[in-house]
Parts: C-alpha cells; structure tokens; sequence
C-alpha cells in the first residue's frame, strides 16, 4: 500500500518535470571605439558610450558586426568595484548580406583596476526582415559574457543562447 501511496505522489511530477535545452545562437566579439566617459549622471548613476568599431561572429550565421551602436551602461563604484547596467545595440550583417539587429540589457561588474570580470550576463532580443532568420524575431538569448586578454584585437565576447523548456 505505501508504495502505492509513493508511486501516486510520484507521477504529477515526474508527468510536469521540464527539461532546460540551450542552442548557442551566437558567439561575438567586439572591440570597442574611443568612448566617452562621463556622459552624464541619473538616480546616481554615471553613464559612459562605448562605440562598437569592428566585431566579428560565428554561430547560425557568420559575419560582420557593423560600426553602428555600442553600449550606453549605467553605472557606479563601489568597493573598488564597478558595477554597470549594460545597454548594448548591434548590428550584425551575415556573410550573405542579411541584417540583424540586437539588442541587450545585462549586467557587468568587475574589478575597476584590473577589469576582472566578476558577473557578466546579458538578456539579447533580435530584430530582422531576413526570410531565413526570421525566427530570431521570437527569441529571447540568454548571454554570458567574457573580457578577451589583451592580445586579442577584440575587447569582450558575448556568447548567447537560445533557452527553451521541453
């Protein structure tokens, strides 16, 4: 009787359990322009624009990032810490010609003298007219990104998920 017991309390969950699948989407690095510090202040809140110049990507297409956009954080210190609401537009222009537009809110906070990343996620919505990426109008990427070492030509890359339930 009590394994009955147990076996019925058992199968709505086991029924209900959903599983966590992710595809990568996209992985992209960026080198950033000449920035403007100090744009302005809000709610304590400093703010900076950081021009995306050049980038690259690879993922369900490959190509270009455009030299449109950037990121427009918000930010403060603390601790010897910077702790910045990201604010990220890119284009991205695959290697057959179509656009894709991104945009990204996130987080990123590091260590301001060493710019050791400590929490660097971002949430990414897509925008394009494109017939074959049509899809990414409905997505909604979850990103992890990374500080690139110093040798390389780019400055961070942002590697994005598509995370659905099965």
């Amino acid at each position: 009787m009590k394994k009955l017991i147990t076996l019925f309390l058992l199968i709505p969950i086991i029924s209900i359990s959903q599983v966590v699948k992710g595809e990568k989407i996209f992985s992209i690095k960026v080198a950033v322009g000449e920035w403007q510090s100090s744009v302005g202040e809000y709610l304590n809140l400093k703010t900076i624009y950081a021009p995306y110049a050049k980038g690259v990507f690879e993922g369900i297409a490959e190509g270009k990032v455009l030299p449109i956009g950037g990121d427009f954080p918000l930010y403060y210190l603390e601790n010897d810490n910077t702790y910045a609401d990201l604010d990220i537009d890119i284009v991205l222009i695959t290697n057959e010609n179509e656009k894709i537009y991104c945009k990204a809110t996130g987080v990123f906070n590091y260590v301001t003298e060493t710019f050791e990343s400590l929490k660097f996620q971002t949430h990414w919505r897509f925008r394009t007219s494109s017939k074959k990426y049509k899809y990414l109008n409905d997505v909604m990427g979850v990103g992890f990104g990374s500080v690139l070492n110093a040798e390389s030509e780019y400055h961070f890359q942002h590697d994005i998920y598509d995370i659905t339930l099965n």
